[in-house]
Protein backbone atom coordinates (compact mmCIF):
# COMPACT_ATOMS: atom_id res chain seq x y z
CA UNK A 1 0.00 0.00 0.00
CA UNK A 2 3.17 2.27 0.84
CA UNK A 3 4.69 1.42 -2.05
CA UNK A 4 1.42 2.50 -4.27
CA UNK A 5 0.83 6.08 -2.84
CA UNK A 6 4.50 6.31 -3.23
CA UNK A 7 4.82 4.82 -6.34
CA UNK A 8 7.94 3.45 -5.41
CA UNK A 9 9.24 -0.20 -4.79
CA UNK A 10 11.35 -0.96 -2.37
CA UNK A 11 14.46 -3.36 -1.71
CA UNK A 12 13.23 -5.11 1.49
CA UNK A 13 16.93 -6.67 2.20
CA UNK A 14 17.60 -2.84 2.92
CA UNK A 15 15.31 -1.95 4.84
CA UNK A 16 15.82 -5.09 7.15
CA UNK A 17 19.54 -3.78 7.12
CA UNK A 18 18.46 -0.45 7.67
CA UNK A 19 16.15 -1.37 10.54
CA UNK A 20 18.60 -3.93 12.26
CA UNK A 21 21.56 -1.25 12.08
CA UNK A 22 19.51 1.57 13.39
CA UNK A 23 18.36 -0.63 16.22
CA UNK A 24 21.82 -1.23 17.10
CA UNK A 25 22.62 2.56 16.66
CA UNK A 26 19.81 2.87 19.34
CA UNK A 27 21.80 0.84 21.85
CA UNK A 28 19.13 -2.15 21.47
CA UNK A 29 20.87 -5.43 22.49
CA UNK A 30 22.14 -7.09 19.88
CA UNK A 31 20.31 -10.08 21.39
CA UNK A 32 17.35 -8.29 21.10
CA UNK A 33 17.60 -7.35 17.60
CA UNK A 34 18.64 -10.90 16.84
CA UNK A 35 15.38 -12.72 17.97
CA UNK A 36 13.08 -9.92 16.51
CA UNK A 37 15.05 -10.52 13.28
CA UNK A 38 14.29 -14.21 13.29
CA UNK A 39 18.38 -15.50 13.70
CA UNK A 40 19.55 -18.38 14.82
CA UNK A 41 22.39 -16.80 16.66
CA UNK A 42 23.73 -12.96 16.87
CA UNK A 43 26.85 -14.17 15.25
CA UNK A 44 24.56 -13.78 11.87
CA UNK A 45 22.93 -10.25 12.92
CA UNK A 46 26.48 -9.10 13.98
CA UNK A 47 28.04 -10.80 10.81
CA UNK A 48 25.26 -9.98 8.26
CA UNK A 49 23.22 -7.25 8.99
CA UNK A 50 24.17 -4.92 12.28
CA UNK A 51 27.65 -3.87 13.03
CA UNK A 52 28.38 -1.31 15.57
CA UNK A 53 30.58 1.60 14.09
CA UNK A 54 33.67 2.57 15.89
CA UNK A 55 32.22 5.92 16.88
CA UNK A 56 28.63 4.39 18.81
CA UNK A 57 31.54 1.58 20.37
CA UNK A 58 33.40 4.34 22.09
CA UNK A 59 30.54 6.11 23.02
CA UNK A 60 29.40 2.67 24.75
CA UNK A 61 32.51 2.10 26.47
CA UNK A 62 32.75 5.79 27.87
CA UNK A 63 29.42 4.81 29.50
CA UNK A 64 30.44 1.66 31.15
CA UNK A 65 33.36 3.24 32.37
CA UNK A 66 31.40 6.30 33.33
CA UNK A 67 28.85 3.53 35.62
CA UNK A 68 32.03 1.56 37.06
CA UNK A 69 33.38 4.57 38.49
CA UNK A 70 30.03 5.94 39.57
CA UNK A 71 29.68 2.19 41.10
CA UNK A 72 32.98 2.31 42.96
CA UNK A 73 32.72 5.47 44.65
CA UNK A 74 29.34 4.43 46.21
Amino acid sequence: MVEDDLEMKFDYRKCRRTFGQRAIDEEQSMHDVSLIMGHATTATTQKDYCDKDEHNAARDMQKYWSGKGAIEEQ
